[in-house]
């Protein structure tokens, strides 16, 4: 045992909103306080993040900013116009700093994988192709140190969180309605939105079609997620269940996309009798092969998605009365 081995630091626990959501609150109130918390709940992974003792820092550190842009972009209609895009602007400029350093843990996470799957003879070459993308992030993880260590990141950061104060200042209409009607309201639309598109996905839908539908049911689940409270936990615990099966095959549907795009840049600056080269191009092929089969289990999936006991939970619980004004 290394005695001089520091102690690595735990990951944080989220703090309540001090706004509960409930049922007759107007919306703007808690998604407020929603915001709020997730966005210094995301400074809190900040810490380790810069000791770069565990990659799952950074990925939660982007989890919460993900969800604060995608809560704000999804609920922009109750929030002044100018406050609303203040916000996902700035978060995506946050967002996009870590994108690359994010790209290659994902990679380094799997190196045990893609051994696996190689055979033995290209184990040299994949190892040379794991150097290269340590190197990588060793560059990438050094940039985003240097800049979240600057004034402007902090000062970035206080005006972010300044924008996210305004947004409680003269709500629009909609931000003042009951929390119920309101997130009713936006699940039945966006689940029939969903609906739509699984009902018209088939093997001959083009990859473009399928990452569309993996957008479009993220938005879905972080809905069910944030409106969970109001409503029957056994029924959208099913729910959110049957979407996540769906989005568990999007998910490595659009990595797959993703790694062939990766693999095949990669592929360009090597000479093609190369070790390296060798071995990625097997890679390649692989995640062609995985591509298309996940492909094939997503237009299976989608059947339980579209079921007629699944719309009929959908339209049980989160149908509005036709006198109910919007």
């Amino acid at each position: 045992m290394n005695v001089t081995k520091r102690d690595k630091l735990t990951l944080p626990t989220r703090k309540k909103d001090k706004i509960k959501l409930s049922a007759k609150k107007n919306i703007y109130l808690p998604i407020h306080s929603y915001l709020l918390a997730e966005f210094n709940h995301a400074r809190q992974y900040e810490p380790g993040l810069l000791r770069d003792d565990d990659s799952e820092f950074l990925h939660q550190y982007r989890v919460s900013l993900r969800r604060c842009r995608a809560i704000t972009t999804l609920m922009k209609g109750i929030f002044q116009p100018e406050h609303s895009e203040a916000l996902t602007s700035n978060l995506k400029i946050l967002m996009q700093k870590t994108n690359r350093l994010r790209d290659l843990d994902v990679y380094l996470l799997k190196m045990d994988d893609y051994f696996d799957c190689l055979e033995h003879k290209h184990h040299q070459g994949l190892a040379r192709f794991f150097d290269d993308l340590q190197s990588q992030r060793r560059k990438s993880f050094k940039e985003v140190k240097q800049w979240i260590k600057t004034d402007s990141y902090q000062q970035q950061c206080l005006e972010l969180k300044g924008v996210i104060e305004q947004l409680k200042q003269n709500p629009l209409d909609m931000g003042k309605k009951p929390s119920l009607i309101y997130g009713k309201k936006m699940i039945n639309n966006r689940y029939h939105k969903v609906l739509i598109m699984c009902q018209a996905l088939t093997l001959d839908s083009s990859d473009e079609d399928i990452h569309h539908l993996r957008i479009e049911c993220k938005k879905l689940r972080y809905l069910l997620a944030y409106f969970s409270p109001l409503f029957s936990n056994e029924i959208i615990t099913k729910q959110i269940s049957t979407l996540k099966v769906l989005q568990d095959s999007l998910g490595l549907f659009n990595d797959s996309s993703v790694q062939q795009i990766f693999l095949a840049d990669y592929l360009t600056a090597r000479k093609p009798t190369s070790h390296r080269y060798l071995a990625v191009d097997q890679l390649l092929t692989i995640t062609q092969k995985v591509h298309l089969a996940t492909k094939q289990d997503i237009i299976t999936q989608l059947s339980q998605f579209t079921d007629s006991t699944n719309i009929k939970s959908y339209d049980a619980l989160y149908a509005l009365p036709s006198t109910t004004s919007e």
